[in-house]
């Protein structure tokens, strides 16, 4: 193989450069991979990312309420718990400091 042919084979990956029209779109390095690319029916080409949904916000907005609504409508299953417990650890501390009392050396 000619020195010529050589050369034309190791630089025919950049033959679009010398013909003077570079690629803009892709990396030099994934031109000639990305050369004859057709874009494709029915396939996603752009999203948008997670930081520009702004997907929380809908949520931070409606939070105040919801909260207040779950937090009243099942008010009759956490307090008497809550309010017996509470009674139960104050008489439980109670009972304690009356027994040391009672029983001192």
């Amino acid at each position: 193989m000619s020195f010529r042919a050589s050369s034309v084979l190791a630089f025919r990956a950049s033959s679009s450069l010398r013909a003077g029209k570079p690629r803009n779109d892709v990396p030099l390095a994934m031109s000639k991979w990305w050369g004859s690319y057709k874009a494709q029916d029915g396939v996603v080409t752009q999203q948008l990312s997670p930081y520009e949904q702004q997907a929380i916000m809908p949520w931070v907005r409606t939070w105040p309420k919801r909260l207040m609504t779950k937090f009243t409508s099942t008010a009759l299953d956490w307090v008497p718990p809550f309010v017996l417990m509470i009674g139960l650890v104050e008489w439980s501390e109670w009972k304690h400091s009356d027994i040391a009392h009672h029983h001192r050396d």
